[in-house]
């Protein structure tokens, strides 16, 4: 079994999601082969490149930091398969997000905010969250990865983590924005802004306007256990509330470039959600520096599973036939 030297958001989910899952992607002595980057994936890559780069030369200048030249970070997060056609389409998604306007709200809460924005590439770090009855006593805390998209304290001190998202680019159905959004902004030639939603009730909370009706776990709770973890990797304690907020770009077919619409989310995640996350992560990160993954099974039988799935690893990276590694790529994940 590999060792693993952090948690991300991402790999939280997929254990709470599908256990087996989890250990084929991660702990498997030979790792299964990684899927391809799609198109769909790619263009949210694509998208925050052209949105951290125009971003951060606005605040900061150009040759400031080659990290977050634009090219840098393309071809950083694009795969080389997919760069000609997202280049394209993620500038068409950059340019739909800055005539909303929602560029230019977001630009000028940066420029007025409290010390340095920060815009990462990659962030990593141990938290460290004790409260009796929700974690379990294990000194040296949980190691996190994440990638933060904006983080910054507004001029009223209240810390805003923040999160693109790119839903239904590549789809043959119209995709319809999460519930609770503050503001719905066309973005591709339609006229108005249309907001709130009906489940939302706007109102200011420490400087920033955000729906208090709802919190993001109620939205979503992948995107409150993501905005957590990066709120705790920023410097926030476990359980300290913040704002989180996603800016949602939802798609709708219209030929080879889709109508696109903005759905502002700016909600909290309630202390309680966060140190149930927190809870989860460190039995997670307990259980995969252990020899007893599969806690629902005896021990014996919980090893006898592994040796399973990583023989089945072995065959997905070394298949006997061109047929079977077809089956092996379809197959994966049931």
């Amino acid at each position: 079994m590999r060792k693993i030297e952090y948690l991300s958001p991402s790999s939280l989910a997929l254990w709470l999601k599908d256990k087996r899952e989890y250990y084929l992607s991660y702990l498997c002595e030979t790792r299964a082969p990684r899927m391809a980057q799609t198109q769909p994936m790619s263009i949210g890559s694509a998208f925050d490149a052209y949105a951290k780069n125009f971003l951060h030369e606005k605040l900061f200048g150009k040759a400031n930091d080659s990290r977050f030249e634009l090219v840098t970070i393309f071809e950083a997060q694009v795969e080389a398969h997919n760069r000609d056609w997202a280049w394209e389409h993620g500038k068409y998604v950059f340019e739909c997000y800055r005539n909303s306007g929602a560029l230019s709200d977001l630009l000028l809460e940066l420029e007025s905010s409290v010390g340095t924005p920060r815009f990462e590439i990659e962030v990593r770090g141990v938290v460290n969250g004790q409260r009796e009855g929700i974690t379990r006593d294990m000194p040296g805390g949980v190691t996190f990865l994440g990638k933060p998209d904006v983080f910054y304290i507004n001029k009223h001190g209240c810390h805003v983590i923040l999160d693109f998202k790119v839903n239904g680019y590549c789809g043959n159905h119209n995709t319809s924005p999460k519930a609770g959004y503050l503001r719905l902004r066309p973005g591709s030639g339609q006229v108005g802004v249309t907001g709130p939603h009906k489940d939302c009730i706007p109102m200011v909370w420490q400087g920033t306007m955000i729906n208090i009706g709802k919190y993001l776990e109620d939205v979503d709770q992948d995107w409150a256990r993501q905005l957590s973890i990066y709120g705790w990797l920023v410097g926030l304690e476990v359980g300290e509330e913040a704002v989180t907020a996603i800016d949602q770009i939802v798609c709708k077919p219209n030929g080879k470039f889709p109508l696109i619409r903005i759905a502002e989310h700016r909600l909290r995640v309630k202390s309680q959600f966060q140190w149930e996350t927190y809870a989860k992560a460190q039995e997670l990160w307990e259980i995969i520096h252990s020899d007893h993954i599969f806690r629902d099974m005896p021990l014996e039988e919980s090893k006898s599973a592994c040796q399973l799935l990583d023989n089945q690893c072995e065959s997905l990276k070394n298949p006997a036939t061109p047929e079977d590694a077809m089956f092996n790529q379809m197959t994966r994940g049931f």
